[in-house]
């Protein structure tokens, strides 16, 4: 296997990433890890690997066997854009918000795009039959007509314990797949950990051709008790192995947070389906976008000087997601033609230098290509403002501005769901009404009215119902997807 792909370096790794890269990889494969990750075949690779690698004179022999491509300029970009163009001098916490652009610049070949495997891992548990099955095998057989026929389908049914329906297979006889599912029939209990365990190694397992884009879509209707770590820690893994997870909650009953987590921890998405129109336009973008993925995953790492923190990280397109701030922070596929975008917001607990200029987090940005011979491309970024000795009112940018304020309405029905669930109905109920008012202001009657109606409920109960939950959270959400001139690229989406 090609040594920089082993330690997932790029081309232009220095020593001490190697070193990095290889102490790394040996935590995570090493035959006696406690990760469950550990892997003899892949630790001797990482051995030899490094071994070349880390010796000046052998990698430089190495690099003289590789083809002329892997020396091209990587397409990739990383913008930044920021709410303020300078900060200040205090003593006080102070915020500002970046807005990082990703792209990719080259144009689509056909011959560039590598082939999809896609695994579905789909609850059968006693609460999915009738109505949600029927809706689920409708739309699984939908999928199997628009894949290509170079992509791979796999599914995973579970209960209480999981099987593999379909192994991976290449769709050359789809009518024998959909007569498969089908015959799926609902009963039991929903141990989610089972499921997307046996799916993640059924990815492990299959021996085909390492360039594929990875896709494993959770579907689920309920709640999984006692396994969630389990699952996380299922999902860290899927992400260093380059497989994005996409949760969907059938109804109302399923737990949002959890799924939630679960998506953001792969680079993944969370969708709310009520209805079977609303899985239809998921099959039909997602497959959409299989289709058109440069790299299929990148991540963010940063470094951040000690007085500065990351507090909050949201990717606003192409899928809308709270991303989970540990580093690397997985920020999903990056399409041909289509930008990635991702918020954060960073809190400048004290500043105090007399330096002209104040870095907030020096970064690196990962993307994992599948089609090339070396997967892995870098950029770097630096986040930094101009420094001030007082505060200085200014206007923000429009496209920050923006996303700060559909950020705010998102972030104001977090807090109110915290503050329900601490028994502060008091100040839940105000910020609901205090939505209602915003969502009314902007046009969005349906989401005022379910946060009004969302209000007297929790008066009344003292809780949130479940629906109106999910009804707001991701209304809310939603409201990123509206279309904004200066968040460029946000509806295209290039041809083949």
């Amino acid at each position: 296997m090609e040594h920089y792909s082993v330690l997932n370096l790029p081309f232009d790794a220095t020593p001490a990433e190697i070193r990095a890269a290889y102490f790394d990889a040996v935590r995570k494969y090493h035959p006696d890890a406690q990760n469950g990750g550990g892997d003899g075949v892949r630790f001797i690779e990482i051995q030899q690997a490094y071994e070349v690698l880390v010796d000046g004179k052998r990698r430089a022999a190495y690099d003289r066997l590789l083809p002329e491509s892997v020396r091209e300029a990587s397409p990739t970009q990383v913008g930044v854009r920021y709410s303020r163009s300078t900060i200040h001098r205090s003593d006080e916490p102070q915020l500002i918000y970046a807005l990082l652009d990703l792209s990719c610049t080259k144009k689509i070949n056909p011959n560039d795009l590598p082939p999809a495997h896609v695994c579905v891992i789909l609850d059968r548990s006693s609460s999915m039959r009738g109505e949600r099955l029927d809706m689920v095998r409708a739309n699984l057989i939908r999928l199997i007509r628009k894949l290509k026929s170079s992509d791979v389908l796999s599914i995973v049914t579970f209960s209480d314990r999981a099987e593999v329906l379909v192994p991976p297979v290449a769709l050359s006889d789809p009518a024998r797949v959909e007569s498969m599912i089908m015959g799926i029939s609902a009963g039991g209990a929903t141990e989610i950990f089972q499921g997307l365990a046996l799916g993640f190694e059924v990815f492990k397992r299959y021996a085909g051709r390492s360039n594929f884009l990875k896709h494993l879509i959770l579907i689920t209707d309920g709640h999984t008790y006692g396994d969630e770590e389990r699952c996380y820690e299922i999902a860290e893994r899927a992400a260093v192995e380059g497989i994005s997870i996409h949760a969907l909650g059938i109804g109302h009953e399923w737990n949002d947070t959890f799924l939630d987590r679960l998506a953001s921890l792969s680079g993944g998405n969370s969708v709310y389906i009520t209805t079977a129109e609303d899985l239809v336009q998921f099959i039909e973008q997602n497959l959409q976008s299989l289709s058109v993925n440069y790299a299929r995953k990148s991540e963010l790492v940063l470094e951040l000087p000690e007085h500065v923190t990351l507090s909050y990280a949201f990717r606003i397109q192409p899928n809308v997601n709270p991303l989970e701030v540990n580093f690397p922070i997985q920020l999903g596929p990056l399409e041909y033609g289509r930008n990635t975008s991702v918020i954060l917001e960073f809190k400048i607990n004290q500043l105090r230098s007399i330096e002209p200029e104040q870095i907030i987090a020096n970064g690196r940005v990962y993307f994992e290509v599948p089609s090339k011979t070396i997967p892995i491309e870098r950029q770097f970024i630096e986040i930094k403002r101009p420094v001030r000795n007082a505060w200085a009112k200014e206007k923000t940018p429009t496209a920050i501005f923006t996303a700060i304020s559909r950020l705010s309405l998102y972030r104001l029905q977090e807090k109110a769901r915290k503050e329900a669930g601490a028994g502060d109905i008091k100040s839940s109920s105000l910020h609901l009404k205090y939505l209602a008012s915003r969502f009314m202001a902007q046009g969005n009657q349906d989401l005022a009215r379910t946060a009004l109606m969302e209000a007297d409920h929790l008066q009344k109960h003292q809780r949130f119902s479940d629906e109106g939950l999910k009804d707001i959270k991701y209304g809310t959400r939603s409201l990123f997807l509206l279309p904004d001139p200066e968040l460029k690229n946000h509806d295209s989406m290039p041809k083949l």
